[in-house]
């Protein structure tokens, strides 16, 4: 499983986080239009660290998640549980690859003219990657 498929079950497993916004509400890219509130998985950057002896390496990847909403409130509730879940947390991908730890870096949040709230956050995340790719 990649990343983004692990932070989608997470969010599924997150109760608080679920019934604020169901994981079948968060995409990996977008396609089609939603509708609303929905949230947006990405990777923006994916960079190595580090490579090993035994064919292991470590990197850097910055993971975004955006929240749309037309309710402000609602909105920012959602990004807090976003924080509590996944703001410095480890956790196992597939095979033997780990994200060693995921912290949160930047986030911000815009208006559109047409009322639409989108808030944005960065997550740092350390990869182990035991194959190395």
């Amino acid at each position: 499983m990649n990343l983004a498929e692990v932070i989608h079950q997470r969010w599924a497993a997150a109760d608080t986080l679920e019934s604020l916004l169901p994981a079948e509400r968060v995409h990996t890219g977008l396609g089609v239009d939603p509708g609303l509130p929905y949230a947006v998985i990405s990777k923006r950057a994916d960079r190595p660290l580090s490579r090993h002896n035994d064919g292991s390496a470590v990197a850097g990847v910055v993971l975004q998640i955006e929240v749309f909403h037309d309710d402000y409130d609602a909105a920012t509730e959602i990004m807090h549980e976003i924080k509590t879940a996944f703001d410095r947390t480890a956790f196992d991908l597939a095979a033997d690859d780990k994200v060693l730890d995921m912290r949160r870096a930047n986030d911000w949040e815009t208006q559109s003219e047409d009322g639409l709230w989108q808030l944005t956050i960065d997550f740092n995340c350390t990869i182990h990657l035991a194959t190395g790719v």
